[in-house]
């Protein structure tokens, strides 16, 4: 009975995985694949689901049928889980890493995800074409930037000093300022952590105005403030104010 519904399951796969290949491909948005992802993906990629599975954040998410050909694939979603690339935070601050190697391209069977050594210098210096993305931040969104506040992209970033420096490298440090964000596109691998816990969003500049929408203590530091800067920039402004993009 166990094999019977076995053979089942597969069957069912198999019929949804050709109905999603005979699909189109297009998407509304540039899809943000696990690190790793080499040119010809799609072409390699088995649908296996693997890489999630190897994932020890659940950072990696697939794609419904809604999503035409590119169904089952996976994708990481920044806004609701960044990659952590396989590094932990210790209580002394630390970042350690989890596994020798980033576990999803490890994992993967068919060389869709290349295997990645797990080690900073490394990750800092992955060729665009395996990168997840790069970070863009808008620094008329940025409240370090506008207030000499926050600072929390710069604080959480697993490659911090390589990937996102603390100030740009043509402004001089001076004594008593604050952080200026800057991401080296060179040394940014797209994790999307800063877009992760960057407080620019527009839940939080609501609540200045709507008592339904319930803020945490974090967000409440920095409601005012990105009320203001949010209304300056006017509408169809993109949030948050640090954000990945594959848009080379």
């Amino acid at each position: 009975m166990e094999l019977r519904g076995n053979r089942r399951q597969v069957l069912r796969w198999g019929v949804s995985f050709a109905f999603a290949a005979m699909l189109p491909a297009d998407f509304s948005r540039p899809v943000l694949r696990p690190p790793g992802a080499r040119q010809d993906f799609l072409a390699r990629c088995i649908r296996c689901g693997k890489c999630m599975e190897a994932c020890p954040f659940d950072s990696i998410r697939f794609f419904d049928l809604s999503a035409g050909g590119l169904a089952h694939t996976p994708y990481i979603d920044p806004l609701r889980t960044p990659c952590y690339l396989c590094q932990k935070r210790g209580s002394d601050g630390r970042d350690r890493p989890v596994a020798p190697f980033l576990r999803c391209g490890n994992a993967c069977p068919t060389g869709a995800l290349v295997t990645i050594a797990n080690e900073k210098k490394v990750l800092a210096r992955v060729g665009w074409e395996y990168k997840i993305g790069v970070s863009v931040l808008d620094r008329r969104l940025c409240l370090a930037w506008q207030y000499d506040s926050c600072g929390e992209c710069y604080y959480n970033c697993p490659l911090r000093d390589q990937a996102l420096r603390d100030r740009p490298p043509d402004m001089p440090a001076v004594q008593g300022s604050g952080i200026r964000p800057y991401v080296d596109r060179e040394a940014c691998i797209g994790c999307g952590m800063c877009n992760f816990v960057c407080p620019v969003r527009k839940h939080i500049a609501r609540a200045k105005i709507r008592r339904d929408v319930k803020l945490t203590l974090f967000e409440e530091r920095y409601a005012g403030m990105v009320r203001n800067v949010i209304g300056r920039a006017g509408p169809g402004v993109r949030l948050p104010a640090i954000r990945v993009t594959r848009e080379w």
